[in-house]
């Protein structure tokens, strides 16, 4: 069985310092209320590994999830295993006029553990995809005016 969905939304910044904070996962606490912890050590390349704990969700340890696709400042996708299943995420960002970028998110979870993740999670999260692309806009807006002061 499988359960898909995606959120999708459009943001303002520089996608260079968009694509710099999604992909500083270590970070991803600190702006994006979404997570409570992270995990995540090298370069942010196919086959990296990494592990997140999504507030609300049972245990102390966190979900470990591998990057399976790379594309520089445009996509990036990820397979975590859950219990009975698994996870598929597909993030994409499209650069459009006036600083404006696309940003989504569409998700497939695989397995078992579909008809609870619906049951107990899919709203939840759902919400939170959007409310991360809005955290995710602060945050990358943060980090240019940051280097642009840097830089004076």
């Amino acid at each position: 069985m499988a359960l898909k969905f995606s959120e999708s939304a459009v943001i303002t910044g520089d996608i260079s310092f968009i694509w710099q904070t999604i992909t500083d996962v270590a970070s991803w606490p600190e702006w994006d209320e979404h997570f409570v912890k992270t995990g995540f050590e090298g370069p942010f390349v196919v086959g990296a590994t990494g592990w997140n704990k999504p507030r609300g969700t049972p245990g102390d340890g966190g979900a470990p999830f591998t990057v399976t696709a790379v594309e520089h400042e445009r996509s990036f996708s990820t397979d975590t295993k859950m219990p009975m299943g698994k996870m598929l995420i597909d993030n994409t960002f499209e650069p459009l006029p006036d600083g404006r970028i696309a940003i989504s998110r569409d998700v497939e979870v695989h397995g078992g553990f579909a008809p609870m993740f619906k049951l107990f999670f899919l709203d939840g999260m759902r919400k939170d995809m959007q409310h991360s692309f809005l955290l995710l806009e602060a945050e990358a807006k943060r980090r240019a005016a940051a280097a642009a002061e840097g830089a004076k």
